[in-house]
């Protein structure tokens, strides 16, 4: 029997994420909610750059999709600007009864160090509504905890664990992101969000919690440097 899933938002993430869920052998794709309304009402396909129609129309009616019967919620709308508003969505949520698993705020990926602030609202939830939350993605996640734990497997010895991205971030459509929270385009001496004092460790320190607690390693800091 097939997981009834509802996906939540069709960004840079969640057309990804539909196409997974639609494409899946043991996933039901039950509703689809979407933050316009030049979205509402079209077929979940056409939002994914899928050629078979569905028949699972696109809802920004939250009310209506939180009473639908599913056993989960792909929550991939963005966090990063807005937290609280991705908070109470994911309690609401919860609350309902569904099982959420989310890429969207990046401090959840380790829950036992992220603020009671985000924590707190979803525990409460969970045990309202009995349900679980999981949080992950490729950065902050796979590529940080998953990937090098895996690599220590095939290792002598450890000295250093150091993980880098380089992305080409001429393709990141998402300029709030972009201008905003890294700085691109600004003056020199401008100072993004992204690099204001704690905002790194807000961001990765989850990953860096979650790679010593899988090496069996007790932190004495997360030190930041720019």
């Amino acid at each position: 029997m097939a997981y009834r899933v509802i996906q939540w938002s069709t960004g840079n993430v969640g057309r990804y994420a539909l196409r997974g869920i639609i494409g899946h052998p043991d996933m039901e794709l039950v509703g689809l909610w979407v933050s316009s309304d030049a979205k509402a009402g079209r077929d979940a396909a056409d939002l994914c750059g899928l050629d078979e129609p569905t028949g699972v129309l696109a809802s920004n009616d939250t009310d209506a999709l939180l009473a639908m019967d599913a056993d989960a919620v792909c929550y991939t709308a963005t966090g990063d600007l807005r937290p609280v508003e991705a908070l109470q969505d994911m309690s609401a949520i919860l609350a309902s009864g569904k099982n959420v698993v989310s890429s969207s705020l990046v401090p959840l990926v380790h829950p036992a160090g992220a603020l009671p602030d985000f924590t707190a609202p979803l525990e409460e939830a969970c045990a309202k509504g009995k349900s679980s939350f999981f949080t992950s993605g490729i950065d902050p996640g796979f590529a940080n905890d998953v990937l090098p734990l895996l690599l220590t497997g095939v290792s002598e010895r450890i000295d250093t664990v150091r993980v880098q991205e380089v992305l080409n971030y001429a393709t990141y459509d998402q300029p709030e992101v972009l201008f905003e929270t890294m700085g691109f385009g600004k003056p020199m001496d401008h100072t993004p969000i992204l690099l204001m004092p704690s905002v790194l460790s807000l961001a990765w320190g989850g990953t860096v919690r979650l790679l010593a607690d899988g090496l069996g390693l007790a932190l004495d800091e997360i030190a930041e440097t720019y």
